[in-house]
């Protein structure tokens, strides 16, 4: 049971360590956001790509 745990945990930190992208927290991958004047911003966090680097 334990040698499973350890295969499993392996198999985990590989997959996430191949992931080089995250997601950006404040415009949810999208790259820009609306303003209340009903225009669209460039995200200031991602620069407009939509993830950021790890």
């Amino acid at each position: 049971m334990e040698n499973s745990k350890i295969a499993l945990k392996e198999i985990i930190s590989e997959e996430v360590s191949s992931i080089d992208k995250i997601k950006c927290s404040k415009c949810g991958g999208s790259g820009n956001f609306k303003t209340p004047e009903n225009s669209r911003k460039t995200c200031l966090v991602c620069f407009g790509r939509g993830y950021i680097d790890i």
